[in-house]
């Protein structure tokens, strides 16, 4: 997630030997930008040596659409509840794989990074 100037960028790199058989991988790299002068970059490195090996990648670079704002806040939500809410959508599928204590306190730092980047 980068909002305000911020970038991010993913680097990957799955390295399959010749001797590793039955290997399969699925790497998957989403980002969502917040405004319109932040990026994010993607540059997977994928070196197979086995062609046995079955190996994906998929990335995905988005921005809250208009319409996802109009949905949420026609349910009576703010802008920035809107926004928030959307973000910590996105962010879910990570956020259930941390430790309890580790997700709360993520979420606390999203939640405060996302002050004021509404407007």
């Amino acid at each position: 997630i980068s909002a305000g100037k911020s970038s991010n960028t993913y680097r990957g790199l799955v390295r399959v030997g010749p001797t590793a058989s039955g290997v399969r991988n699925f790497t998957q790299c989403d980002s969502l930008l917040l405004g319109d002068q932040c990026g994010a970059h993607t540059v997977p490195y994928i070196e197979v040596k086995n062609p046995s090996a079955q190996i994906e990648h998929e990335a995905t670079t988005s921005k809250i659409s208009d319409e996802q704002l109009f949905y949420a806040m026609q349910r009576g939500l703010g802008e920035e509840e809107a926004v928030a809410l959307i973000v910590n959508g996105f962010a879910k599928d990570v956020l259930k794989e941390l430790p309890m204590e580790f997700a709360v306190e993520a979420q606390k730092l999203l939640a405060i990074s996302l002050e004021g980047s509404v407007g």
